[in-house]
């Protein structure tokens, strides 16, 4: 009895746990959250400033503002020592996390820059549309290089989009508000995947992210379910439901065993992907949930908030 015991402890310290919460990280909802290579977090937010903290959620500095309107997305490049942030506003702007000094500042145009994701040689940022097009911009020149395009989401709004990590043959991918999915050879710009109808998603796709190893593709959407993509099989590998209302963000572990999710029910789910179901909830948050990170060894995750807070949760029993 006293062995059944001691496991039983030991299994319920080893339970994913909330670690650190700041309930007024930002004066406006978190749209953004992620983690640099040192450890520390970057958040973006509607209030219009981009800021950094340590892993205990203390801030590191001064807020990073100049966006007229929300942001949209903030996103480190591989070393930490700058971020790329889109906005309401239309523009795309550079900040050095150590000065934080303004480094460039792209002015896209209306309709031409919402989310936003950096390419792994932090050469290429790419952003969604809202004509259907996804613009990859030169971080070294602030230049258009690209325009991405599809007939199946032509006149749709681009809500997210990713890079993928194999910068041998760099692939963007494209969620819309129509629930379509599309994944673009960067180089030629050929559509290399298409996932819409039987596949795709029923409502607007807010998040795309693919794993680390760059094989799959996970999406999250209004109509309350995660999507997995197998990109070597052309299928729908798995799809996830259980969170009650939309799905506003997804994020891979490193190890690419666990899914998170983010959503407008106030939740954070953690979803394995050999069982193919939810192995844990965290309802901690008391309202939408807009980003959610894993660190960069995956042990912990940070969840942004509509409320201005931030949470990190100790996922490394997982």
């Amino acid at each position: 009895l006293r062995a059944d015991a001691m496991a039983a402890v030991d299994s319920a310290a080893a339970q994913p746990a909330l670690l650190r919460r700041h309930d007024t990280c930002h004066e406006d909802g978190v749209w953004s959250v992620a983690w640099t290579s040192a450890g520390k977090l970057v958040s973006g937010s509607v209030d219009e400033t981009v800021k950094v903290w340590d892993g205990d959620l203390k801030a590191e500095g001064a807020p990073m503002g100049g966006h007229r309107l929300g942001v949209i997305s903030a996103v480190p490049n591989s070393t930490g020592q700058w971020c790329a942030c889109s906005s309401i506003d239309n523009t795309i702007r550079l900040w050095d996390l150590e000065s934080r000094q303004l480094t460039r500042t792209i002015d896209a145009g209306p309709l031409e820059a919402w989310s936003l994701a950096l390419s792994s040689n932090d050469a290429m940022v790419a952003t969604g549309t809202h004509y259907g097009a996804v613009n990859v911009w030169g971080v070294e020149t602030g230049d258009k290089m690209q325009a991405l395009k599809s007939p199946q989401t032509k006149d749709q709004f681009v809500m997210s989009v990713d890079v993928s990590p194999d910068a041998a043959k760099y692939r963007v991918a494209a969620g819309t508000s129509a629930g379509t999915v599309t994944v673009y050879d960067l180089e030629t710009g050929a559509v290399t995947s298409s996932f819409n109808e039987a596949t795709g998603h029923a409502m607007p796709v807010r998040c795309a992210k693919f794993s680390h190893n760059g094989e799959l593709l996970v999406t999250a959407s209004d109509d309350m379910s995660v999507h997995v993509y197998d990109l070597k099989a052309q299928c729908l590998a798995a799809s996830f439901t259980g969170h009650t209302s939309w799905v506003l963000s997804v994020d891979c572990s490193s190890d690419q065993r666990h899914i998170a999710s983010g959503s407008s029910d106030q939740s954070v789910r953690i979803w394995d992907l050999a069982a193919k179901d939810c192995s844990h909830t965290f309802t901690s948050h008391n309202d939408q949930v807009w980003s959610v990170a894993y660190n960069n060894d995956g042990t912990c995750l940070a969840a942004g908030c509509d409320d201005g807070s931030v949470e990190v949760y100790d996922v490394s029993s997982l």
